[in-house]
């Protein structure tokens, strides 16, 4: 069964439905949500995709994430996700939103959420390869030494910046 998403224009306007398929390969503008989840202790998840997945197989990522299905809010997708990635029915926390452009075919309305949780976290092996809470520091070792995904960089600043509040 197709997964259909909203097609938006810069300002976040519905303009269209398409499936996932037509709007990576027709570089349509549609949402998603990336979230951060913290530990108890203020640790960080750092996880490594699948082999499998279809951008980006194998790469190390700080966040976790997926796209807002159509008709469905920011909120109620980053709830639906973090419950399917990681096994945790937690409020999420607003951090920011930003507009992702890196190639033709790459286009969303990204907003970016918290998670805090003192519960383990259920990982879906489909997903997720493997994963550990990391401090700010050990997190800045290993992002020299493993491949993160492209928009690490700019995911590690509003880390940053969300761990300084």
């Amino acid at each position: 069964m197709d997964e259909f998403f909203d097609i938006v224009n810069d300002n976040d306007e519905v303009i269209g439905r398409a499936t996932r398929k037509e709007v990576h390969s027709k570089g349509h503008v549609h949402r998603s949500v990336l979230f951060y989840i913290f530990d108890k202790e203020n640790r960080v998840f750092v996880n490594q995709r699948t082999m499998n997945k279809e951008f980006y197989p194998g790469y190390w990522s700080i966040v976790f994430g997926g796209h807002v299905h159509a008709g469905e809010t920011y909120e109620d997708a980053v709830i639906r996700e973090v419950e399917e990635e990681a096994g945790i029915v937690e409020r999420p926390i607003f951090i920011t939103s930003f507009k992702k452009r890196f190639d033709e075919n790459d286009k969303e309305n990204v907003n970016v959420y918290a998670f805090m949780t003192c519960r383990e976290l259920i990982i879906d092996p489909g997903e997720i390869r493997q994963g550990i809470f990391m401090t700010m520091k050990e997190l800045g070792e290993k992002l020299g030494k493993e491949k993160f995904l492209p928009e690490t960089p700019g995911l590690y600043d509003i880390l940053k910046k969300y761990m300084i509040k």
